[in-house]
């Protein structure tokens, strides 16, 4: 068994993954061929794959591609939807209809002076003045879309575009710099992500038109998961959180305003974050806590005999190195759930980190962990 997992690890192939995957920004994305390589082996016909931390669609994307139903869920309401837009194949009519915003774009991005400025405390820090116009201009225009599906898909386009035109310095460091973007320059931006997502999702229609495949995302705390049934799921294949290793909703802030999604709620309930574990000096034991809630959840909505994939990297907290193959071991058992096999690999080998020193720092390590119920 440890040898087929360890088979998952090294699956990487370059150039095999869906161009979906790559189109938005998002912190401590795990590798899509991990996903793809566990349905492919140990999913069943008509089986429903779910991933409590859904993050940033890739394994819905995966389960799509592949035929299967899923359930995505995620606290975070930016993770919500671009797990939406990433799992959810549209028609071609729909996608075609992208063309009429971005010719109306085209022949009016001249009159963003018309447009009431969108405002949040601090934009002026974070945006210039044109690209406050410039986005204020995309957004109205895609709200006035009818169709709702159509409409995640462009707010998506838009969320994609927002720190690259922001002062903020890139998606890894939250400080801002000065960057000079010309007039209509944030106009074109956004028409150009358009055509490559409605490149992507045709391919992405072509490749699912003939699977009848059904993808649901909730936005719930993984630790109640009260809108799945009890012995619903088949599969999970999730990464919870790494304790003390990123905040989240810093880096999908500003993404977040201009969507006009909560902001603190997400905060506030992270599991792991690092500002709850440095600001606080919480112990690994808040951590564990929380898994272990969120554990008890997965054994109660997976069937029985079905398999549990957990992806998690180990952490520092306190400047101690908490190895969290051990951790999940031993809460699992705790629980009633049977630890088949885990295999670990450097953690610098899948860093999903944006930065580099968070795989690097003492001699962290990444786990592939199979549970069963």
């Amino acid at each position: 068994m440890g040898n087929n997992l360890l088979e998952i690890f090294n699956h990487e192939r370059k150039g095999l993954d869906h161009p979906l995957h790559s189109f938005h920004a998002y912190p401590c994305k795990f590798p899509a061929f991990i996903p793809r390589e566990i349905i492919k082996r140990y999913a069943n016909k008509g089986d429903v794959i779910c991933d409590p931390f859904v993050g940033s669609g890739t394994t819905l994307l995966e389960a799509t591609l592949l035929g299967y139903s899923s359930i995505g869920n995620d606290i975070n309401p930016l993770s919500c939807l671009l797990s939406k837009v990433k799992g959810k194949p549209l028609d071609k009519k729909l996608l075609n209809k992208i063309d009429i915003l971005l010719t109306y774009l085209l022949e009016h991005y001249k009159k963003t002076d018309v447009v009431k400025e969108y405002y949040y405390k601090s934009i002026e820090h974070w945006f210039q003045e044109n690209v406050v116009r410039e986005l204020s201009f995309l957004k109205e225009n895609i709200l006035r879309i009818k169709e709702q599906d159509l409409r995640d898909l462009l707010l998506i386009v838009l969320s994609s575009i927002i720190v690259k035109v922001s002062n903020q310095e890139s998606d890894t460091r939250y400080v801002a710099i000065e960057k000079r973007l010309k007039d209509y320059e944030t106009i074109k931006m956004f028409i150009e992500k358009a055509e490559e997502i409605k490149r992507a999702h045709l391919d992405f229609f072509e490749k699912t038109k003939n699977k009848k495949i059904d993808v649901k995302i909730l936005q719930l705390d993984s630790r109640n998961l009260s809108a799945i049934k009890d012995d619903f799921v088949d599969i999970i294949i999730t990464s919870p959180p790494y304790a003390n290793t990123y905040d989240y909703y810093l880096y999908h802030k500003h993404r977040k305003y201009w969507l006009d999604m909560d902001i603190k709620f997400a905060q506030l309930n992270e599991i792991g974050s690092r500002r709850e574990f440095s600001s606080l000096k919480e112990s690994p034991k808040k951590w564990e806590e929380d898994i272990k809630k969120c554990l008890l959840e997965m054994r109660r909505i997976i069937r029985e005999h079905k398999n549990i994939f957990i992806i998690i990297g180990d952490s520092v907290i306190n400047k101690k190195i908490i190895k969290m193959d051990e951790i999940i071991k031993r809460l699992s058992g705790e629980i009633g759930l049977k630890y088949i096999d885990g295999v670990s690999v450097p953690l610098s080998r899948h860093s999903r980190a944006f930065n580099p020193s968070f795989a690097s720092a003492l001699e962290k390590k990444e786990h592939l962990i199979l549970l069963k119920k």
